[in-house]
């Protein structure tokens, strides 16, 4: 951890310039002593260059050797144009493997461990989740008050598919939310006007989840869109790399309660690109705007990567 102090120490000082005007949104997770003073330009996939929009960043939480935040992007008229989530280079090294023996990153907590297989390696499906502060003026703009940025060192159902190393990010309204109910994760049937045209919630993908951000859920995505159907129906055709990032709606007692991100280690170690035009629903209940890009990208002028959402669109709030 004291690679990780250091780097805290660092970023707490950094007056952030360029052509977006970045403020802290939120004090930094951590205390840490003074360093001296740096600049650097925090880049987003909206260009500001002319000064026509601002970032906001919120707070910086240890992940692996690095860190993560998340950020956002308002236009010259205080309307949405990005959110997402910065991940340092660093943060992708380092990382924990084993729940049972790995203690979770500063800050973070594993959500999800079960016990290890024979040989001490972890199993599907284990979680460890930071929850991360959004900047207040897109929260209330959004209706997104908090994130779950989560490490699955050994991925998650369904097997051939997403069991491969990668963060989840969840975009969890503040209302509606999850709950325990588990035959609320499937019924009532969610109304096709919350979910983009296509979607569908996916077969056994509710799950219980506790963190400050989210509770219980289950996931909705477009069959023709989505590889998890096609292995669903044919795992023996899967070996994973069909996956480089998705995105996903999350649902819970007949309602679209957020969205998801998902992101591979594969994408971020070679350091790709992947980008997902996202179909938009009618109306939503929790938030009158809705994005229609997924961007996952390294940017070098961070010295990192951001997973982001942009191209907002109005919908009815209901």
């Amino acid at each position: 951890m004291k690679k990780t102090a250091k780097f805290l120490a660092l970023a707490a000082s950094l007056t952030l310039i360029g052509g977006c005007a970045e403020k802290e949104s939120k004090q930094m997770a951590a205390t840490t002593e003074e360093s001296p003073v740096e600049t650097t330009t925090f880049k987003t996939v909206t260009d500001c260059s002319d000064k026509s929009c601002t970032t906001e960043l919120g707070n910086e939480m240890a992940m692996g050797e690095g860190t993560v935040r998340s950020y956002g992007v308002l236009d010259g008229d205080g309307g949405v144009k990005e959110i997402g989530v910065f991940i340092s280079e660093a943060a992708v090294t380092g990382l924990p493997m084993n729940c049972k023996s790995d203690a979770a990153s500063e800050g973070a907590k594993w959500l999800i461990c079960q016990e290890a297989n024979e040989d001490g390696s972890g199993k599907m499906n284990d979680t460890m989740v930071t929850t991360l502060e959004v900047p207040e003026k897109l929260g209330k703009l959004l209706g997104i008050s908090k994130l779950d940025m989560s490490w699955l060192p050994y991925g998650h159902a369904p097997e051939n598919v997403w069991d491969l190393p990668q963060f989840d990010i969840h975009f969890p309204f503040l209302s509606p939310n999850g709950g325990v109910n588990e035959k609320a994760f499937y019924e009532p049937k969610t109304p096709s006007e919350q979910l983009p045209e296509g979607y569908m919630v996916l077969p056994g993908s509710g799950f219980h989840w506790d963190t400050e951000a989210l509770k219980g859920h289950s996931h909705a995505a477009d069959p023709k869109a989505s590889p998890e159907f096609k292995c669903y129906k044919a795992p023996e055709t899967c070996d994973g790399t069909e996956f480089q990032g998705n995105f996903l709606y999350i649902t819970y007692d007949g309602k679209a309660i957020g969205y998801e991100a998902y992101v591979s280690m594969d994408i971020l170690n070679k350091k790709g690109t992947y980008n997902q035009t996202l179909d938009v629903p009618t109306q939503s209940a929790g938030t009158d705007t809705v994005p229609s890009q997924l961007t996952i990208r390294h940017e070098p002028s961070n010295k990192g990567f951001l997973v982001s959402l942009t191209n907002y669109k109005p919908v009815e709030k209901i």
